[in-house]
C-alpha cells in the first residue's frame, strides 16, 4: 500500500501580518490582524489568546457572495464541495508585478476534468509576509478571462493575494486591467487563496481539502488547506459523506 503525501498549503496567521488595507477598498477598512495573550499557565493556570482577524485573513475560502449580493454564503456550501480532485498548473516563477498572460495558461494547461480544483503555482507563495506581498503581487491579464471561463474547474486555488492587475494603470498597461473574479463567481467558482508551499508538490494530480472556519452568513473565512499528493479520492469521500448525512 502506497501512503499519500499530505502537504499543507495554507499560510499561518501571525500578529500584525499583511492585510488588504494597502489597496483601494472604496473607503472600507479591515481590522489589523492581532494575536494577543489573555491568560497564561503560570499566572492563571490556563493559556488563552485573543485573535482578531477578518474573513479575508491569511488563506481563506470564498464564495460568490464576496461580490454578488444574494449568492450563497460559506455555511451554505456543502463540505463535500471542499474536497475535490486537484490538478496543479506550475507557471514560470513570477517576480513582483509580473503579468500572467493567456499564452502562459494555454502552454501549461494541466488538462482539467469536470469539477476539479485548479491549483496555480506562480512562485509568489515564497513572498508570504514580505514587503509588497499584496501590492506587488503577480496578476492575471484581462485577456485570461475567456480561458478561465472555458475551464471546468469548481475551485480556483491561487498563491497570489490579488487576481486582477491593480498596478497595470501605473505601469501603462491599463488595457490588461479587468474584472476577473466577478465573472468567475457568476460562473459558479469557489476561490481558495492565497496559498503557500506549492513548490513542495511533486505530483501534478492530487486531492484538495479546504476547511474554513464554520461561521454562518459570511462570504469567506480563514481556512486550513491541504493538498493530498497523488491521491484523487475526493469523489469517494463525497459519496460516503452524502450517504452518511442522509441517514442522520
Amino acid at each position: 500500500m502506497t501512503l499519500a503525501r499530505l502537504i499543507e498549503i495554507s499560510g499561518p496567521i501571525t500578529h500584525a501580518m499583511w492585510d488588504y488595507n494597502s489597496l483601494d477598498l472604496g473607503g472600507a477598512t479591515l481590522p489589523a490582524v492581532s494575536v494577543t495573550r489573555r491568560a497564561s499557565v503560570p499566572e492563571y493556570g490556563f493559556d488563552a489568546h485573543e485573535i482578531t482577524v477578518s474573513t479575508l485573513t491569511a488563506t481563506y475560502t470564498e464564495t460568490a457572495a464576496h461580490m454578488i449580493e444574494g449568492a450563497r454564503t460559506l455555511d451554505q456550501v456543502p463540505i463535500t464541495e471542499l474536497f475535490r480532485p486537484a490538478r496543479l498548473m506550475r507557471l514560470p516563477a513570477a517576480g513582483p508585478r509580473t503579468l500572467i498572460t493567456r499564452d502562459q495558461l494555454e502552454a501549461n494547461d494541466p488538462g482539467l476534468n469536470n469539477r476539479d480544483a485548479l491549483v496555480i503555482d506562480t512562485g509568489w507563495g515564497a513572498h508570504w509576509d514580505q514587503p509588497g506581498y499584496v501590492t506587488d503581487a503577480p496578476a492575471f491579464a484581462a485577456s485570461t478571462l475567456d480561458w478561465f471561463l472555458a475551464q471546468p474547474f469548481s475551485i480556483l486555488v491561487l498563491d497570489t493575494p490579488v487576481m486582477e492587475c491593480l498596478w497595470c494603470g501605473e505601469a501603462n498597461m491599463a488595457d490588461q486591467q479587468g474584472d476577473l473574479l466577478k465573472p468567475l463567481y457568476e460562473h459558479g467558482m469557489l476561490l481558495v487563496a492565497p496559498v503557500v508551499n506549492l513548490d513542495q508538490i511533486t505530483h501534478p494530480t492530487g486531492t484538495l481539502i479546504s476547511l474554513p472556519m464554520a461561521v454562518k452568513g459570511v462570504c469567506s473565512a480563514p481556512s486550513r488547506v491541504l493538498y493530498v499528493e497523488g491521491a484523487t479520492w475526493a469523489d469517494e469521500i463525497e459519496t460516503t459523506t452524502s450517504s452518511h448525512q442522509k441517514g442522520v
